[in-house]
């Protein structure tokens, strides 16, 4: 026999480091939620591997393998251990038969109660004989803590390893000698070990015998999946290829309708064609008849341009002699002589008006530099402004300006330099805007916190470390919003420290170190130190201002704490004086001896935080562009000023100035000048004899111009119908070469469509009958757009959607329209002809494979399955026969189940035509040879077990695991079989059943045969081997049972030589500790577990009492 002789628990649960002896029976006692089951917890883990720990005693204590690791307390998120934590499991073994000791234990590592494992973080150990707790260092005795992995070796021997669980079950299995774990009797054991939780947790019978009796059906579904889903490929394909083939029967049979379509507008194509060459042959003659018109009139217009231009001639004739007798007379020569003169000072006048404009324009840009000066706050004397200046004062004008000048370069200087500064300001806020607005802080000292964070992430991820460097006040919140600026302003600038795990620490010091000053104010926080320090701290007191502040993250919250618990909230000034450091809401601050207003700081924590300053940056934003405007505006007016005060002082403007008063006399002088020489001609014009001469000038003259204005028409007609021979010469040409075209059109026409050419014909007949050729053309070709009309709105809206959806559907890349129609019949008759009648050859066999499948994998499985549990039932019968409780003998009773529709089934699974198909036998001659209402039973079944494999089929398509799907109960040969519990008095003979017991009995007499029904499943396991463990662990043990009851099965588990790891509640002992060899007291002192030998103290004149008491100690 194997036997545990010692377990050692360290960092498991509450339990720090404790190690005990376990005899034969071994009990365990304490009060509700003490830990006892996370002992049994221990225990299973370690020599199974199953880390689905049941939630026994409390079915929401969700105990899990990191929640005793990290050792989960009560409230939420709460742990004793909450950092980087390793535990080890210990168990001693002596055989009995080699005489020996060995070790099986358990080391896990965990970085945190919210990360996941991974797979190197368990290592199971198995040592070689002769090893005992002692001899393996659980413990570093340099550090006092659990030892490294590499350190887990004794100093005499082999201790093999792995970290494969499999692995670790199938090494644990041969050493307790149970075989491989992969093996019947293995598996057996893997799943029956589990078997002890408490019996509360069993709702009934069938439930119990499920979860420690009866395998689960180990159907093999992979293969029938594997069919269905061919099944519903093929039927899918099928109804593809017949959507297919209804898709290009309808493109099919659209192009039949588009094809008569299509020719009806050919034929009448072809009879516009023939109606416009013969319309077009007409043409020639007509535009010969206009050319030949044409040149006569020609011939006309020549003659008559030749008359009208001798005529011009003669005129001029006469006006040079007319013009030749009025120059040379004595009045006439005096005349051209005063003109002369008039035209000489009129030059005179303009150029004195263009030097006055000059001067006028210059005190005008004088005027506009005063009022943009004026404007500027910068005055000049109104008595130096142009309009009241004088060429006395004019110099007094110049100084003043000259002593303005500096003054307005300062001005305008410092206006650019504001605006500036503000379109950068504005520039910094909206860059910040966008940051928030983006989740992303701009921190405070040119963002010298992110900065650092940086370069410390950098540093990390070179080194292959998580980069998970964090700021401080991201990873607070403040409960009470209202003391949310007290928080902020006591903090300070520590807000904006850096913080890493502190296994990170060192990597992220040494970047910290590397930037010198460029990290400003920021610190990197000592996590190392802080983690050490968060093991001793108290919480925080509920008055002090640490209170306020919360964080997911353990060292930013006692980081806080540190900073803030010795400040006492105060809720009105009046109490400051109280406390050494104590504030307000309204940041008052009292210091010892001395009270302070603390600044309203910007806020950074928590995520309203950043909404407002969002908020707060937009209105600063809109407030600046307003000042901006009115900044930029005083600019652009100052450099106006600027630059027309340069331009006048660097020009000529004031010398323009200077002589305005003289170029306004020069010119007042030249206009009375030219005015009296016009009067001298107006009187020389008088002479009546001149006037004569001149009146026979201008007659002369006005009649040349007419002979002039005759010759330009005469020739502008002749030029209009030249042109007009040169189109009509090109519009026969092009009259005869659309002709020409004409004809070719409908000959290559024809050519290419011969057989529609008789058509054609007949209707160009019908329609030049009773009208020109030209209006049967037109007729023609208004009936051709109508027809072209109607084929392309068939084309578009019928046949090409159609085709173009079964291109996109299909991915084919067949031409639309008419075109490509031949390719889609091709398809269409090989779908029809070919494919369809092969899916459905194909579809036929595979039902056929389906169903021959399904009798081979499932029904006769089941089968099978039936058999072997009532054959397991009477190996289990033999061994609870020989086990006697008490007065009783306990019997399994196994029969069909009493459901009209389950018998049904039942009598098809277990009738002698559900046979075992072997490699030569097919469906088709095993239903030749069977009963066909059989078949049909066999259907309804397959119907009803197919609704499960094809829910697990969609479930692996879905990506989801097969283990969260269940196979419903017409899948589970269990179903099919009622079960009950023969009781048998041994010493009456009286015989009853358990199913009709239990309606009658206590919870405790119905929890008796359960026990003797685990212990006689062990028992299966643990007989079949020479050498092995008899290993039984019981959790809230005989809860519902009485004293009398229980005393029995303490003496069943002694008769059946099965070593027994007891729990419950003090309130048992009484019944369960005279029985056991050695009992423990679990007891909680302070925050950790303590696990003592129980010693029970009587009263002498008790000692014979039976009853069950509450122990006193």
């Amino acid at each position: 026999m194997i036997e545990l002789k010692r377990l050692k628990l360290i960092n498991w649960h509450n339990f720090e480091n404790v190690t005990f002896d376990c005899d034969r029976l071994t009990y365990m006692i304490g009060v509700n939620a003490v830990g006892k089951t996370t002992i049994l917890d221990a225990i299973r883990y370690c020599l199974t591997t199953n880390r689905n720990f049941n939630a026994l005693g409390n079915k929401k204590s969700g105990r899990t393998l990191q929640g005793s690791v990290h050792a989960k307390q009560r409230g939420e998120n709460a742990y004793r251990r909450p950092g980087r934590t390793v535990a080890y499991i210990g168990a001693e073994f002596w055989n009995s038969v080699k005489r020996t000791n060995f070790v099986i234990a358990v080391r896990v590592e965990s970085e945190g109660p919210m990360q996941e494992l991974h797979p190197g973080d368990q290592t199971w150990y198995i040592s070689e004989d002769g090893c005992t707790l002692e001899m393996l260092p659980f413990i570093d005795p340099r550090t006092g803590a659990p030892s490294a992995k590499e350190d887990f070796k004794p100093a005499v021997g082999r201790l093999s390893y792995t970290r494969s669980p499999s692995e670790a079950r199938d090494r644990i299995c041969r050493a307790l000698g149970i075989g491989r774990a992969s093996s019947p009797l293995g598996k057996k054991f893997n799943e029956v070990f589990q078997m002890g939780t408490s019996m509360d947790e069993i709702p009934n019978f069938r439930e119990f015998l499920y979860q420690y009796i009866l395998p689960q059906p180990e159907l093999d579904l992979d293969a029938l999946q594997g069919d269905r889903v061919e099944l519903e490929n093929l039927h899918a394909i099928l109804a593809e290829a017949q959507t297919r083939a209804a898709a290009l029967e309808e493109i099919v049979n659209a192009d039949r309708e588009a094809s008569e379509k299509e020719t009806d507008a050919l034929v009448n194509r072809g009879a516009a064609l023939l109606a416009r060459a013969d319309a077009d042959a007409g043409e020639d003659a007509v535009w010969k008849d206009r050319l030949d018109a044409g040149k006569r009139q020609l011939e006309t217009l020549n003659a008559q341009y030749e008359a009208a231009k001798n005529a011009e001639a003669e005129a001029r004739r006469a006006y040079l002699t007319a013009h030749g007798a009025a120059s040379s007379s004595g009045e006439g020569r005096a005349l051209d002589a005063l003109t002369e003169e008039a035209a000489r000072k009129k030059s005179a006048v303009d150029a004195a008006a263009r030097k006055a404009a000059q001067s006028e324009e210059s005190a005008a840009r004088v005027t506009a530099l005063l009022k943009s000066l004026k404007r500027s706050s910068l005055e000049v004397p109104s008595k130096l402004w142009p309009e009241n200046l004088t060429a006395e004062t004019q110099p007094e004008l110049l100084e003043a300006l000259n002593a303005l000048e500096k003054p307005l370069e300062e001005k305008y200087f410092a206006a650019r330099q504001a605006s500036a500064e503000l379109a950068k300001e504005q520039t910094d806020k909206r860059a910040e805007l966008d940051a928030v607005s983006g989740g992303k802080w701009v921190y405070p000292h040119g963002d010298a916190a992110t900065r650092v964070r940086d370069a410390v992430n950098a540093e990390l991820k070179s080194r292959g470390m998580k980069p998970d460097a964090k700021i401080f006040c991201e990873l607070l919140n403040v409960e009470d919003e209202s003391w949310q600026d007290c928080v902020e302003a006591c903090l300070g600038d520590r807000r904006f420290d850096i913080l890493v795990p502190p296994s990170h620490y060192d990597a992220a010091k040494s970047a910290f170190v590397a930037l010198r000053e460029k990290v400003g104010p920021i610190s990197l926080l000592d996590t190392p130190g802080i983690r050490s320090a968060n093991r001793k701290a108290e919480s925080a007191p509920a008055d002090s201002l640490a209170a306020q502040v919360t964080s997911e993250n353990p060292l930013a919250a006692q980081y806080a704490d540190t900073i803030l618990r010795r400040i006492v909230c105060c809720e009105t000034p009046d109490t400051l004086e109280n406390y050494p450091d104590s504030a307000t809401r309204d940041l008052l601050r009292h210091h010892p001896f001395r009270l302070e207003r603390l600044r309203k700081p910007q806020r950074y924590i928590g995520l309203d935080a950043r909404k407002a300053r969002a908020g707060a940056l937009k209105e600063e934003i809109e407030a600046l562009g307003d000042r901006r405007r009115a900044a930029v505006q005083t600019e652009n007016g100052l450099k106006a000023a600027y630059d027309q005060f340069q331009n006048i002082l660097r020009g000529k403007a004031l010398e323009e100035l200077a002589a305005l008063w003289a170029n306004r006399d020069a010119l007042a002088a030249a206009k009375a000048d030219y005015e009296a020489q016009e009067q001298k001609i107006a009187d020389c014009r008088e002479n009546p004899m001149l006037q004569e001469l001149y009146r026979e000038e201008e007659a002369r003259e006005a009649a040349w111009d007419a002979a002039r204005t005759a010759v330009e028409r005469a020739g502008g007609d002749v030029r209009v119908c030249e042109k007009q021979l040169a189109s009509c010469e090109a519009e026969r040409s092009k009259a005869v070469e659309v002709a020409k075209q004409s004809r070719e059109a409908a000959d290559g026409f024809f050519e290419k469509y011969p057989l529609l050419e008789p058509l054609a014909q007949k209707r160009f007949e019908e329609l030049a009958e009773g009208k020109t050729a030209r209006a049967a053309a037109q007729a023609a070709e208004k009936a051709q757009a109508k027809l072209d009309d109607i084929l392309q709105v068939y084309l578009t809206g019928t046949l090409e959607p159609a085709q173009k959806s079964y291109n996109e559907r299909y991915v084919c890349d067949y031409p639309l329209g008419l075109v490509g129609i031949e390719q889609y019949r091709a398809q269409y008759d090989s779908l029809v002809r070919i494919d369809l009648e092969r899916y459905a050859a194909r579809l036929e066999q595979a039902q056929k494979d389906c169903k021959d499948r399904f009798r081979k994998d499932i029904l006769f499985r089941m089968k099978d399955d039936i058999f072997n549990a009532r054959r397991q039932f009477r190996e289990l019968n033999k061994v609870m026969e020989q086990l006697t409780y008490g007065e009783e003998v306990y019997r399994f009773e196994l029969e069909p189940s009493r459901d009209p529709q389950l018998a049904a089934f039942y009598q098809v699974i277990v009738d002698k035509g559900n046979q075992q198909m072997t490699a030569g036998d097919s469906l088709d001659n095993l239903a030749a040879m069977s009963d066909p209402v059989y078949e049909r039973q066999v259907d309804e079944l397959m119907e009803k077990i197919m609704a499960d494999v094809d829910e697990n089929t969609r479930a692996r398509q879905e990506g989801r695991r097969s283990e969260n799907i269940t196979l419903s109960d017409y899948v589970d040969y269990r179903t099919y079989l009622d079960y009950d519990i023969k009781v048998t008095n041994t010493v009456s003979g009286q015989q009853a059943y358990l199913s009709r017991v239990s309606r009658d009995s206590s919870g405790g007499e119905n929890q008796a045969p359960f026990y003797v029904a685990i212990c006689a499943s062990l028992l299966q396991i643990y007989q079949k081997s020479e050498n092995s463990i008899r290993l039984v662990l019981l959790d809230e043990a005989f809860s519902k049972m009485t004293s009398d009851r229980i005393r029995p099965m303490m003496e069943l588990f002694r008769r059946l030589q099965l070593q027994v790891i007891l729990i419950s509640t003090v309130e048992k002992s009484t019944a369960i500790q005279p029985y056991c060899d050695i009992t423990y007291s679990i007891v909680r002192h302070g925050d950790a577990n303590a696990i003592a030998p129980f010693y029970r103290l009587r009263d002498p004149a008790n000692e014979i009492s039976a009853k069950e008491n509450t122990p006193e100690a």
